[in-house]
């Protein structure tokens, strides 16, 4: 019997040649569509950061600015001086330097909110301010802790606020660093019952020009200095605020409503020009993406800050987000509506 042999026929050249071409544009197909959901994955968090950076920025800022002036139970009598003092005079013992006085017959406290607009490279008043961007504007904020503590735990190197609740104690506000000094009391008017204390803060809200300075990362941020512990502190808050820009609403005639809104003040002589009378902060942030991703991802539109300023626009390669809002300034203007 003859046995006939099965023979076996692999792929040809050809064929292999044509079934690598087509494993290599599959591969390349997939690639293209990796690199693109990566791509939009990246840009989508880029926008989805800038927005939450610019919602986080207006957020703290608009909680100091609705509690500015606010010094717990103590309200400043209506024929109260006011003084602008210098923000970066920090001085803990020597209080009239900070805008303290009660050495005057009318006693001088310093304004609950302070504007510098568009101030240039170099100002004595906010020299304190490391890497600060010139042109942009100064916002200085001054109120007292919304927390409460014991006189006896005051800390030397700090300021605080005791206002009386008591009719029958001899003034009606104690600004000290030295705790013995705390002895205003309660409504109770009891000597055991002693009025609450909070610290006094002055904080400063300005944009610098990087995040990380050391070296410097090249990032504009908004950030906000204070002292602490006689120290002083600077606080990143936003990174990519390009510009900050602030109009303020004066109440002139003192009934609660704004009057004019001006991105600075005017002659020292006009009732505008006394920050007492501010009552609501118009706010302009302008943001953009930490990091750039080409020119064809500029965003096109152009962003308006206020008057008094050129509309701006969006940095090449970078995608901008503006933010406007008003804030109340809820001390002085609910003061002024009763």
């Amino acid at each position: 019997m003859t046995r006939r042999c099965r023979t076996s026929a692999g792929f040809s050249l050809i064929e292999l040649m044509i079934a690598l071409t087509i494993g290599l544009i599959l591969l390349a197909v997939l690639a293209s569509m990796f690199e693109q959901t990566t791509s939009g994955r990246t840009a989508l968090e880029r926008v989805s950061r800038l927005t939450e950076n610019s919602r986080f920025a207006a957020d703290v800022i608009g909680d100091d600015i609705r509690h500015a002036g606010f010094y717990g139970t103590f309200m400043p009598p209506t024929d109260t001086v006011f003084a602008d003092p210098a923000p970066c005079d920090w001085n803990v013992i020597d209080l009239a330097r900070i805008g303290w006085r009660f050495d005057l017959p009318q006693p001088q406290y310093p304004a609950q909110i302070q504007g510098f607009d568009d101030p240039g490279p170099a100002v004595a008043a906010i020299d304190c301010l490391p890497n600060r961007v010139a042109g942009t504007d100064v916002l200085v904020i001054r109120r007292a802790s919304s927390a409460a503590i014991a006189g006896a735990t005051a800390d030397l190197r700090n300021v605080y606020v005791q206002p009386s609740q008591c009719i029958s104690d001899p003034v009606p506000l104690v600004v000290s660093n030295t705790a013995a000094l705390f002895t205003l009391r309660t409504a109770a008017c009891d000597a055991a019952a002693l009025a609450p204390v909070r610290r006094y803060f002055v904080r400063v809200y300005y944009v610098a020009s990087c995040n990380e300075c050391a070296p410097s990362d090249g990032v504009p941020t908004l950030k906000r200095l204070e002292f602490v512990d006689a120290a002083m502190r600077v606080v990143p808050l936003a990174e990519g605020v390009e510009n900050f820009q602030l109009e303020y609403a004066f109440d002139v005639d003192e009934d609660a409503t704004p009057d004019t809104f001006l991105t600075t003040t005017t002659t020292d002589t006009a009732p505008t020009s006394r920050w007492s009378n501010v009552v609501a902060v118009r706010l302009h942030i302008l943001m953009r993406t930490t990091e750039g991703a080409g020119a064809a991802n500029t965003s096109p539109a152009v962003y308006d800050l206020g008057p008094g300023h050129n509309a701006d626009t969006c940095r090449v390669g970078f995608k901008c987000r503006s933010l406007s809002t008003i804030l109340r300034l809820n001390n002085v203007a609910g003061r002024r509506e009763s």
